[in-house]
């Protein structure tokens, strides 16, 4: 075999290894602890309700435990005048996703019913976000 043809089979096995490696790796960390269903729930009628309350999305964040919460209507300036949660989340990934319908008022004061998806986390945090803005 001939010098030039045993480095290139080198360099093939070298850089099979090394992919190897690498794709073995890859799926070796830690696996996200899945969302508690009761604590889930917990957070986002409480997220509901602050927001039926008038409070701020943020207000939330100084509670204990503290909850962080995104949703483009709250922060927008629409209220909430009302809400229909699903008692049972599904499991997505480790969140847990809600549906929920939202009865609310527009900035200007006109009401609109909108129909929600809320993934909700539980570890590390509390986290209430909203799907489908």
């Amino acid at each position: 075999m001939n010098a030039e043809r045993t480095f290139v089979l080198r360099r093939a096995a070298v850089l099979t290894v090394a992919l190897g490696l690498t794709l073995g790796a890859a799926g070796c960390g830690p696996a996200a602890t899945p969302a508690d269903p009761a604590d889930g729930r917990k957070a986002l009628l409480a997220a509901l309700d602050a927001w039926k309350g008038g409070e701020k999305p943020d207000a939330l964040a100084g509670r204990t435990p503290s909850i962080h919460v995104a949703d483009g209507d709250w922060s927008g300036g629409f209220a909430l005048q009302n809400y229909k949660a699903e008692d049972e989340a599904r499991h997505v990934g480790s969140d847990l996703s809600y549906k929920v319908v939202l009865e609310l008022k527009n900035p200007k004061g006109k009401a609109v019913t909108k129909e929600a998806v809320y993934a909700v986390s539980t570890q590390p945090q509390l986290l209430v976000l909203r799907q489908d803005d």
